[in-house]
């Protein structure tokens, strides 16, 4: 190496690298906050209005899918009667059926069967405040002539709590979901009053014919439009922004204010609101207004507006739901400007100071991060996720991966399933022959059970001898083949091991994640699956909810 006599500067090249980043990080700051000097606003707003669209389109997305399983349930009970499958005249067992549909599509909160004789079945949700669903039953029904009137409570498990006379003057044939049976064909109505929850929802209805394809009634699935205005509500923009959705009559379908949608008749009676009634609400009316002018085309392809009201600049999208959907609604999203512009406009001489700042503070940090600390960080990055033995994913980083899978999956509403998984009589291997062989077993069964699964599914140890796995894209009987076929890869061939070959077993709890409120509801359904496993001879896969042998 070439040597100076008295050099007069010792340049390392960290330290090289360390003023490069500083100059870089400086000057591309500096050129990023000059050029937001004269465009930042711009920026701001441009990112607002790319928000509105999201959501408005992120909003019909999920009320099209909300409401399709509606109408898809009336289509398959229409089917179902006409083959002669199900029999209206089977009030138990035509309740059941109700019942079943309620109890696994949450997003309904009633169905409804009504005859041209005015004979009524409806079946509905009732939320109790122990947060457990339960169920209320109302029977019309003819007896020698004579109308009799009953009403059957259940609980959340569909076991009968009472059975009472009632006397009312209720009519289904008046009704907005019985015009299904004027008109022979499917139909949604407007958003009305429901007369039993007095809640404001939609139905969809469809005539029910018999085998011989003559009309008995009308069939009706309820969907509370309180549910949308709860998701618009969780979804707010910016502070003070709302988001609606709108009939093209006016009618308040949904609002991210859930206490706007209602009001309340001088008896003490609710009706729906009208947008054009809220003139106490400037931005909104203003808003409709704006609307109503607009064309159907532009309306189609989303429409972005700039509007002010009581000294307020207003921004606003609007979208239409599409041209071939059921329902002729118009999805709105409105935020004040300066909710996105107020504080760029306050702070911009300060926010450049402190970015050119933060930016020799990022640098510094940055570099003396992967001068010293990248290498072990590395490492203890991998073992803050990886079970150090299996190396498989640990606990920790198992619900840190599935609650993004659920999430996405629940978004798509694609199936999931989740499963525990435990070694059959680990203890005795361990007392037999020694906690060395014994992770041996361990590292060699978690090895079968990673190299038969798809590279999207998760697998973990979850503690001792215990592993989850969340199985994506799968439902309940799919779920059951994939862990038949992780028992028989642990099962069907011993384990080569210190003390020889070694037979081991597992046993497996499966649960879908479809019914489950959330991931640690499906861990405890699943474990007490895998506990019926163990109870039944073990080496066996048990299924959540699946009586079996």
């Amino acid at each position: 190496m070439r040597k100076y006599t008295q050099p007069k500067y010792r340049w390392s090249a960290p330290f090289l690298i360390v003023i490069v980043l500083i100059l870089l990080q400086s000057f591309s700051v500096g050129i990023i906050m000059l050029s937001q000097h004269g465009m930042g606003e711009k920026i701001l707003l441009t990112h607002a209005r790319d928000m509105m669209r999201r959501l408005a389109d992120g909003a019909i997305y999920t009320t099209r899918h909300h409401l399709q399983g509606a109408e898809n349930t009336a289509r398959v009970t229409r089917g179902l009667i006409r083959k002669g499958i199900l029999s209206p005249a089977d009030i138990p067992s035509f309740e059941m059926y109700f019942l079943q549909i309620l109890r696994y599509n949450p997003a309904f909160s009633g169905l409804s069967y009504g005859d041209r004789e005015g004979r009524f079945l409806y079946v509905s949700r009732q939320h109790s405040i122990n947060g457990q669903d339960e169920y209320l039953t109302k029977i019309i029904h003819f007896n020698d002539g004579r109308r009799e009137v009953e009403l059957l409570e259940r609980d959340g498990q569909l076991t009968l709590q009472s059975r009472k006379p009632i006397q009312d003057d209720f009519d289904p044939r008046t009704r907005p979901w019985y015009a299904a049976f004027q008109h022979r064909k499917l139909f949604w109505t407007r958003p009305y009053i429901f007369y039993s929850s007095q809640e404001p929802g939609i139905t969809v209805s469809i005539p029910i014919v018999d085998q011989d394809n003559h009309i008995l009634g009308a069939f009706g699935v309820d969907i509370e439009i309180q549910s949308l205005s709860e998701f618009l509500a969780q979804r707010k923009i910016s502070e003070h922004s709302f988001s609606f959705i709108v009939t093209r009559q006016g009618d308040l379908a949904a609002h991210s204010n859930m206490e706007l949608i209602k009001k309340y008749d001088s008896m003490g009676h609710p009706q729906l609101v009208n947008i054009a009634e809220l003139t106490y609400k400037p931005a909104l009316h203003a808003v409709w207004e704006r609307i109503r002018s607009l064309p159907v085309d532009q309306l189609s392809n989303g429409a972005t507006m700039d509007f002010s009201s009581k000294g307020v600049h207003y921004l606003a999208m609007v979208h239409s739901f599409p041209g071939d959907s059921q329902w002729p609604w118009l999805m709105g999203v409105v935020a004040p400007e300066d909710d996105f512009v107020a504080i760029f406009r306050q702070e911009r001489r300060r926010t450049l100071l402190q970015a050119l700042v933060f930016s020799v503070c990022i640098s510094l940090l940055i570099f003396f991060l992967i001068a010293r600390f990248f290498g072990p960080m590395r490492r203890l990055l991998h073992h803050a996720h990886f079970d150090p033995l299996t190396n498989l994913y640990n606990r920790r980083a198992f619900f840190e991966q599935s609650e993004k899978k659920v999430a996405a999956g629940r978004a798509k509403g694609t199936p999931l399933s989740l499963a525990m998984i435990d070694i059959d009589d680990f203890k005795h291997f361990n007392d037999t022959y020694g906690h060395g062989v014994g992770d041996e077993l361990l590292t060699a069964i978690a090895g079968r059970l990673r190299g038969a699964l798809s590279e999207r599914d998760i697998i973990a140890r979850y503690g001792g001898e215990e592993f989850v796995l969340l199985l994506v894209d799968t439902k309940a009987d799919q779920g059951r083949e994939v862990c038949e076929r992780l028992r028989r890869a642990v099962a069907d061939t011993p384990i080569q091991t210190r003390a020889g070959l070694l037979r081991a077993t597992v046993s497996i709890g499966l649960s879908p994640l479809d019914d489950a409120a959330n991931l640690d509801q499906a861990i405890e359904w699943a474990d007490q699956a895998l506990l019926r496993a163990k109870e039944q001879g073990k080496n066996r896969v048990v299924v959540h909810g699946i009586q079996q042998s």
